[in-house]
This record gives C-alpha cells, structure tokens and sequence, in this order.
C-alpha cells in the first residue's frame, strides 16, 4: 500500500512540503534584514499554520535561501505552550541554552554557557553578552511560538518588557512572536497594555489559502505519489478545508484513505466527509467558543441568508449583514480576520470558510428531538427578558437549544423564514455531494 501524501496533527518540517505565505515571509524577512532588525507579531486562528511558518524560517537552509544566512543570523526557536508558570529568569535561560547549542561563532558559547550558569543574572549581564554577540556581527532572532503563555502570565511584569524592548531594539535581537490575537489583546493587566513593548512589531495577520494555493498544494503533495484526485474531487476538498492547510490536509488524508480501501468515487468522498467531520468537531468546537454572542449572531445570520434564494436582499453582505444585527460592520471584519469567514471579491458576500463548519454549527444550536422546551418555557424566557417583539419567532425556538435563544431569535426577527436545524443539515449536506 502506497503511503498517504497527506499528514496533519504535526507542524511542516520539511521545506519541500511547505506551500503558501510567500507574503507573509516576505514582510517579515524584510523587517529582519533591515538596517534596524525590526520585529513581527505572526498572529492568526488557531491550526492556521502559525508554528509550521516559524519552524520554516528556523530551517538553516531556508534562512539562507531567504537572506538570512547563520552566519548572520542565528534563529532561535522556542515553543512556550503549556508553560503556565515559566519565570523571566526560566525564560532567559532557555534562550540562552538555545543560542548555546544553535550558534555558529564557537568563540560566543564559552560566555553564553558563563552567563546561563549564573544563578542570577539581570538586564545588565544581557545586553553585555548581546553587544559582544552584536560586535561578532551576528544578529540574534527569536522565533517565539505561542507567546500568549508570556504576555498573559503575571510572573512577567512591566519590566520584563521593558528589558525585552531594549534588547530588540538596542543589541540586534529582533523578535518573531506567533499568538491567535494581537499581542496587545493578550495582556495579563491593562498597565501592561500600556508598555512600548508592543509599538516595536508589525503585525502579519495568517490567513486561509487562496483556492491556487489550495490547488498547488495538493498537486505538491501528490506529484509523488501514486494516488489522484479528480478536479470534482479537489473541489470538494476546497468546499471542507476552506484554505486551512491543516483542514486541507484532514481532508485530502481520508480521501486518500477511502480510495486505498477502492471504494466507489461517491462512496469515498462520503466517507472522506464523514471522517472530516470527526476530526474537525474538537477544533470547530474551539472556534465557536472563542467567538463572542455578536459574532455568533453574524455566523449564523451567514448560514441563513445563503440558504435562501439569490436576490439583493438576501446576499449576505456587510449592508445586509447590518439590518439583521447592528454590530456587523465591527464582528465581520473581525471574524474574517480570524479566517473564520471568506469573501466573495464579484458580489461582496461572505460565506465561512468550511461548509462543515456550517452543519457544526447547526447542529450546535439545534435542540436533540425530544429534549426540545416546551411552549411555555418560551413565553416565560420571552417575558422574562421584556423580550416582547421577539413572540413572532417564539414558536421556532424549541427547535433549538435554549441557550441559544438569544442568538437565534435575533437572527430570526429579520428574517422571512423558519431557520429549521434538520432541514438545513440535509440542504447543506446535499449540496456538498
């Protein structure tokens, strides 16, 4: 059996499977290269592909291809995920032992070792080695990986950024920080929002791939294999992963794995849908929950509106998006940002990027039959609120969860139509195959 060209789970360690970003990369290598090694925030959705882009730039034979050589300069890659109760002086003292082991000026480790034995150490011992590190000609790079778990920590107060800015600024040791928001939004305290530390990056915002980068990808991963996927086939692929590379390769995977079993084409794609929808659940799960009740509200009004025939009313753009729920012009961008949306360039409508995320979400906010509240559940909920303009869509909030019913109703309220969970999943599911 010939081996599956489609991996995910892991980050891309191999260049040669690395597709897209050609942007993103260049921005940042930019910013390093220039006269005053300036830094970048990497921020993007979760499985964006945040970590496979900083473990690409920490690939020697790829920073030198970049301009970046390691004889100029010495990426450093740290992943701090899970370090809940790391400390300042923990965290100088990986970098150190990273930049022991990483750096190419053997004449540099005798001091680097020296300073990471010290049992304390401060701002002052760090820019010493930094000025003997710059004068070598060396420019230190710090790629760190889910830095959310520093900014967010209490143990690194205003003055650890402060030593952080200088450093970056001052001694040649720019920063390539990856967080799922901005580095501003992911404080631990407002005094911290107000620190310089952040007035020193750019932000580069991971966005999903577009539908050639899609389309290169797969025809990447498969020109060694002996496995083909058909056009309908990548279509179908491109409806469920949206331009997500890691649901992109969920799905190409169990493509690949129903037609090793030989199975019929419709067949295979069902069970490719099916297997898909597994995997995804836990981070469809994460996405919904990490999205306030207004975005809610808009993803849901989306699902609707494109559910109803094509007319100027019924396109799902910002305009139309805003009449059924005011903050649309705020939670759109937003959520587009996060890639959780994608918009149509001819007609201005949006659509979320994976139509598996759709059923997700209706079957979500759809309450199991038999569980449903009763009638009277709903006119208590209805009165309770004052939620009197509401009655109209009262008698369809029992199909669906009552927690629920503050994001539904308002949806419903401008809507001609009965949003019916069952029905919608079917609709969705027969257009997919």
């Amino acid at each position: 059996m010939s081996t599956n060209p489609f991996t995910f789970g892991n980050p891309i360690r191999d260049p040669a499977r690395f597709y897209g970003r050609s942007e993103d990369i260049r921005q940042i290598v930019n910013r390093l290269r220039s006269s005053a090694h300036e830094s970048t925030s990497v921020v993007g959705e979760r499985r964006i592909g945040k970590t496979s882009l900083l473990k690409h730039l920490d690939t020697p034979e790829v920073a030198r291809e970049l301009g970046l050589p390691p004889e100029e300069f010495c990426m450093i890659y740290i992943d701090f995920q899970g370090l809940t109760d790391i400390t300042p002086q923990r965290f100088w003292q990986r970098v150190l032992r990273k930049m022991e082991r990483s750096i190419c000026v053997p004449d540099l480790i005798p001091e680097i070792k020296e300073l990471r034995e010290q049992e304390d150490f401060d701002l002052f011992d760090l820019e010493d080695l930094f000025e003997v590190i710059t004068d070598s000609g060396l420019t230190i790079v710090l790629l760190l990986d889910e830095f959310e778990y520093v900014t967010q920590n209490p143990n690194f107060g205003s003055d650890f950024f402060g030593g952080l800015r200088a450093l970056a600024i001052h001694q040649n040791m720019p920063l390539v920080t990856a967080t799922r928001r901005e580095l501003i939004d992911l404080c631990h305290s407002e005094e911290l929002k107000g620190s310089p530390f952040f007035n020193i990056f750019a932000n580069v915002v991971l966005r999903p791939f577009s539908r050639d980068e899609v389309i290169e990808m797969l025809d990447g991963y498969l020109s060694g294999s002996e496995m083909s996927i058909s056009d309908k086939e990548k279509e179908v692929i491109i409806r469920l992963g949206g331009g997500y590379p890691f649901f992109v390769q969920i799905a190409g995977h169990y493509l690949i794995e129903a037609k090793q079993k030989e199975l019929e084409v419709e067949v295979a794609v069902k069970e490719m849908v099916t297997q898909f929808d597994t995997q995804a659940d836990s981070h469809f799960k994460y996405m919904w929950s990490h999205s306030s009740e207004s975005e809610k509200i808009n993803l849901l009004a989306i699902i609707a509106l494109n559910q109803q025939k094509p007319s100027k009313k019924t396109i799902p753009t910002i305009e139309n998006l805003a009449k059924i729920h005011s903050r649309a012009h705020l939670d759109i961008p937003e959520l587009s940002k996060r890639g959780l949306l994608l918009k149509d360039i001819e007609t201005s409508a949006y659509h979320l990027f994976s139509i598996s995320l759709e059923r997700w979400i209706v079957r979500e906010v759809s309450a199991v039959p038999g569980e449903e509240e009763s009638d009277a559940s709903v006119q208590t909920w209805l009165a309770a609120g004052g939620r009197e303009d509401m009655k109209p869509v009262g008698g369809v909030l029992p199909k669906f969860k009552k927690k629920y019913w503050p994001v539904v109703s308002t949806v419903m309220q401008e809507l001609s139509f009965e949003l019916m969970g069952a029905a919608t999943f079917e609709l969705i599911l027969k257009m997919l195959l």
